[in-house]
C-alpha cells in the first residue's frame, strides 16, 4: 500500500498540466470539464502563496484577497480586418479565495475574481469580468477516496481567446458547470468518475450590437466522465483509459443537438518532479440530431494531446503542448470546430524580484457547417505574449506585457491583427 503522501499526488497525475482557462487541454466538452476539475483540484491542494504568518484568518476560514489595476492599449479593439479602432482599456479587479476546513476530512473552497473593463473611446464595449477558474468546491475524503461537489462559473466577453470570432469587440456569455467528481485508489489502481451539468447563456440586451447574433450559443449539456488508471511501481508512470459522453440541447431550434462520445488512452510520466509529460488521444464520435427539416448527421474524428512541463532549474521553467480537438461550433449554423494547435510558454526568474514570462501559439482550424444554414470557414491564428513582473514588496507587485495576435481566414473580411500593451499593479493583502 502506498503512503498517504504518495496517494495525494497520485490522485491527479493523469491531469492536464495547465491551470484552468489555458489551452493545454484537449477540448471535447466532457473531457475538458474533467481536465479542468483535475487542474482545480491541484490548485486547491497548493500551499497558500503568502507567507504562513501573513495569511488572513477568521476562525476556521483562511482568506486570500488581492486587488489589481491594469491599463491596456490596443490598436484593434473590435478585431476588424480594415476599420481598426484604437482604444485604452482600464481593468480594476478584486480576487477572493476562501478556504474553510469544516472537518479533518472535508473542506470548502471558494475562489472568484470580479472586475470591470472600461473602454475610454468605445464605451459600448464596457464589460463586467468574472475570471476563469471561479469555483465553489466541497471536498470530502471517504476512506480511500475523495468526493468533490463543485460549481465552476465564468462570465466573459473576451474575443481573443476564441479563435472562431472576428469583427466583434465582445461576445457576452456566461458558463456554469455544476457536478460531482470522485477519485478512489485501491492498491495501484486509481478510478475516477464524474458528472457535470453545463449551462451556456448569452447575456445583455438583445438590442446590443453583436449580442443578438450569438443567442444560438445558449444550450445545456449533460456530461459524464470515467477514467481507470494504473500506477506503476518501477517507473513514475500513470497510464490507463478514459471515456466521456456529452449530450447537448440548444435553445435555438436551428442548431442541431450533438451527442458526443470519446474513448482513448492516457499516460503521465513524471521524472523527479522536474519533468512531466502527459499524452492522451483517441476517437470521437458525434451524432448531430435532426431538426427543422435537417437530417441527422454522423461524424467521426480523433483527439490527441501531448503536454510537456519542465523545471529546467529552480529559476527557469517552460512548457510545450501539441493538441488536436473538436468542439461545438461558435458561429450560427455551424456544427463543430476542429483545431490543431501548438503552444510554448515559460517563466524565467531572473533575480529575486524580476520574472519574465512568455507564451507563443499557432493554430490551424476549420469551423464546419454540415448544412446550408451556416458557412464553413478555414482559418489560422498566431500569437505571442511576453512581459516582466516585478515584486516591489511582500504584498505589492507590478507587471507589464505585450501581445500580438494575427488571424488569417479564407472568408473575406474575417482576418485581423491586433497589438496590445498592458501595464498594471497587484496588491495582495
Amino acid at each position: 500500500m502506498r503512503s498517504s503522501n504518495h496517494f495525494a499526488g497520485a490522485l491527479f497525475c493523469g491531469c492536464a498540466v495547465a491551470v484552468i482557462g489555458t489551452h493545454k487541454a484537449v477540448a471535447q466538452e466532457a473531457l475538458r470539464t474533467a481536465l479542468e476539475s483535475d487542474a482545480a483540484a491541484l490548485l486547491r491542494n497548493m500551499p497558500p502563496l503568502p507567507p504562513p504568518g501573513d495569511v488572513i484568518r477568521w476562525g476556521p476560514a483562511t482568506f486570500d484577497v488581492s486587488v489589481s489595476y491594469a491599463l491596456d492599449a490596443t490598436d484593434n479593439s473590435t478585431f476588424e480586418e480594415t476599420d481598426r479602432q484604437k482604444d485604452l482599456i482600464q481593468r480594476p479587479m478584486v480576487n477572493l479565495g476562501v478556504l474553510l476546513q469544516i472537518s479533518p476530512r472535508s473542506r470548502l473552497d471558494f475562489r472568484t475574481g470580479v472586475g470591470y473593463e472600461d473602454y475610454i473611446d468605445n464605451t459600448s464595449e464596457d464589460r463586467l469580468l468574472i475570471t476563469p477558474g471561479s469555483e465553489l468546491a466541497f471536498d470530502v475524503r471517504v476512506g480511500k477516496g475523495v468526493l468533490t461537489i463543485f460549481d465552476r462559473f465564468e462570465y466573459t466577453q473576451d474575443v481573443a481567446e476564441q479563435g472562431a470570432i472576428a469583427g466583434e469587440g465582445s461576445v457576452p456569455r456566461f458558463e456554469n458547470r455544476a457536478g460531482l467528481r470522485s477519485i478512489w485508489q485501491f492498491d495501484n489502481w486509481v478510478y475516477q468518475a464524474g458528472f457535470a451539468h453545463l449551462n451556456v447563456l448569452v447575456t445583455g440586451d438583445s438590442s446590443d450590437e453583436g449580442t443578438s447574433d450569438f443567442r444560438h450559443l445558449e444550450r445545456t449539456d449533460e456530461q459524464f466522465f470515467g477514467r481507470v488508471g494504473y500506477l506503476f511501481d518501477e517507473v513514475p508512470l500513470h497510464a490507463g483509459i478514459e471515456a466521456t459522453t456529452a449530450l447537448a440541447d440548444y435553445v435555438v431550434d436551428t442548431q442541431r443537438d450533438p451527442d458526443a462520445l470519446s474513448l482513448g488512452p492516457f499516460m503521465t510520466w513524471t521524472a523527479a518532479d522536474a519533468l512531466k509529460i502527459t499524452m492522451r488521444g483517441g476517437v470521437v464520435y458525434v451524432y448531430f440530431n435532426a431538426t427543422d427539416g435537417l437530417d441527422a448527421t454522423e461524424y467521426t474524428t480523433y483527439y490527441a494531446g501531448l503536454n510537456l512541463d519542465h523545471r529546467l532549474t529552480s529559476r527557469f521553467t517552460y512548457g510545450f503542448a501539441l493538441t488536436h480537438d473538436i468542439r461545438a461550433g461558435f458561429n450560427e449554423g455551424t456544427d463543430y470546430i476542429e483545431t490543431s494547435r501548438a503552444e510554448f510558454d515559460g517563466s524565467w526568474l531572473m533575480t529575486r524580484f524580476w520574472r519574465w514570462s512568455w507564451l507563443l501559439f499557432a493554430e490551424n482550424a476549420e469551423e464546419v457547417a454540415l448544412s446550408n444554414l451556416g458557412q464553413t470557414e478555414k482559418y489560422q491564428r498566431f500569437g505571442i505574449s511576453v512581459g516582466p513582473a516585478y515584486q516591489v514588496s511582500d504584498h505589492l507587485s507590478a507587471f507589464a506585457h505585450y501581445a500580438f495576435t494575427v488571424r488569417d481566414s479564407d472568408i473575406e473580411g474575417r482576418s485581423y491583427r491586433e497589438n496590445r500593451a498592458t501595464i498594471g499593479v497587484t496588491f495582495r493583502f
